[in-house]
């Protein structure tokens, strides 16, 4: 996919053998970065995924504490509510979240990107295992010493919870990144078109394929999920590892 996105024109290789034997170019970069719809797009997938991701980090992280350490009425009723959602297809609540966006008037807008992203379940349930397999003497310790429940979560917890972190956060850009439904069934307009709808869009051109371009944009947006994945490779094994000791 990259050497073919690096090539001239038309011109491009399709077999290994060619790769070396044709030039590179960046051309095709050029075209879709020089103001068109993909720089767009790209965009788009750049301010939900900044947006979602860390509020999505930090509500995991809040409930799944809570879920681990805190006894009250209604908590098996809350586990059971993110267990089913997890099973839940995507698919299913299609429905109901476009008809509530349609009535909040949000639809073809940020919100209706970005709010869907905010919760997600595997996130909550991992984070409340993650927490059950940390030992909770420093929590009761500052708890002794007159600390409020958000001074412990802000100084305490969050702190100690980077690999678990790394792991939810990931996973929900992961998700938030390459989200394709969603996005294609709340937005109307080319303006707010995520990456992954645009591209799919762009595949589907009544014209010939510019299979260049089209490379080039599955190219730059394959790049931030490898970047990722590379810069938190250590907290993610470490993360997954520890969750799993339980």
């Amino acid at each position: 996919m990259a050497r073919v996105s690096l090539g001239r024109g038309g011109d491009l290789p399709l077999t290994p053998g060619d790769w070396f034997a044709q030039p590179l170019s960046l051309e095709h970069y050029r075209a879709i970065l020089s103001g068109g719809p993909m720089a767009r797009f790209a965009l788009n997938s750049i301010v939900v995924t900044a947006i979602a991701v860390p509020f999505q980090v930090l509500f995991a992280a809040a409930a799944g504490h809570a879920l681990a350490r805190a006894r009250f009425v209604g908590r098996g009723v809350f586990l059971a509510l993110a267990t089913a959602f997890l099973i839940l297809p995507r698919q299913v609540t299609l429905v109901p979240l476009y008809l509530l966006l349609s009535r909040l008037g949000l639809l073809d807008t940020y919100p209706a990107l970005i709010l869907p992203h905010l919760a997600d379940p595997f996130g909550v349930l991992f984070m409340a295992h993650y927490y059950q397999t940390m030992s909770g003497e420093l929590e009761e310790a500052a708890r002794t010493d007159g600390w409020s429940s958000g001074a412990i979560f802000r100084r305490i917890v969050l702190p100690l919870s980077g690999p678990g972190l790394a792991v939810v956060g990931v996973n929900g850009f992961l998700i938030t990144w390459n989200a394709f439904l969603h996005p294609l069934v709340l937005t109307t307009s080319e303006s707010m078109r995520t990456l992954p709808v645009g591209l799919a869009l762009f595949a589907q051109s009544e014209h010939a394929v510019d299979w260049g371009a089209l490379l080039a944009g599955s190219s730059l947006a394959t790049a931030p999920v490898l970047v990722a994945f590379a810069f938190f490779q250590r907290q993610i094994v470490e993360g997954v590892l520890k969750g799993s000791s339980r």
